[in-house]
């Protein structure tokens, strides 16, 4: 239930905060995708799992859509929601139970990929100069703030689960472990 409240709070204020605060800016070379970073960090710590990344795909499909349609759209839109969409896939197949360096790595080879296809569909579809799509100031950015973000993540302390009692290796192999009873 925590992980849907803050998919849905992170496709609402991922794009306000894009728009209204990281491009006013002045970054050298560009400022950070946001919304890539985002849907990078949480990706991977949405619970399903075993659906083979559906509910990463559903969270960059969701906040790419909501970047497509913020204020000053002045491109394709559902450019942006293709790429988000591949990029939470790629991330909620990886597990989040890996170390800083592995994680901030992965993220940061998936935040380089998603920009340059961004940035390739950008030019394709909407004829912005290849020297506008591809910047390489936000490249960098975004690729150093999505590493960043994910080793912090990784580094937080991991949930404990209280009141649930750990199961035993052997129980597995004792039909009665579950069920017994004293009588």
């Amino acid at each position: 239930m925590k992980a849907v409240v803050l998919s849905v709070l992170v496709v609402l204020v991922a794009p306000v905060l894009q728009v209204a605060v990281v491009n006013g800016l002045s970054l050298p070379g560009g400022g950070p995708d946001v919304v890539l970073v985002a849907v990078i960090a949480l990706a991977p710590h949405l619970r399903p799992r075993a659906a083979g990344g559906g509910a990463g795909a559903f969270l960059g499909f969701a906040a790419g859509l909501a970047a497509d349609i913020a204020p000053p759209a002045d491109h394709t839109i559902g450019r942006l929601a293709l790429v988000l969409c591949l990029a939470g896939w790629v991330c909620a197949r990886i597990t989040a139970d890996g170390t800083a360096g592995r994680r901030a790595a992965v993220a940061a080879a998936v935040a380089l990929g998603a920009t340059l296809a961004a940035g390739a569909l950008a030019a394709l579809l909407d004829g912005t100069p290849w020297g506008t799509a591809l910047a390489p100031g936000a490249v960098a950015w975004t690729a150093g703030l999505a590493a960043l973000v994910a080793a912090a993540l990784a580094l937080l302390p991991r949930r404990r689960s209280f009141g649930r009692v750990p199961r035993s290796r052997n129980s597995s192999r004792d039909p009665y472990a579950r069920g017994r009873r004293l009588a």
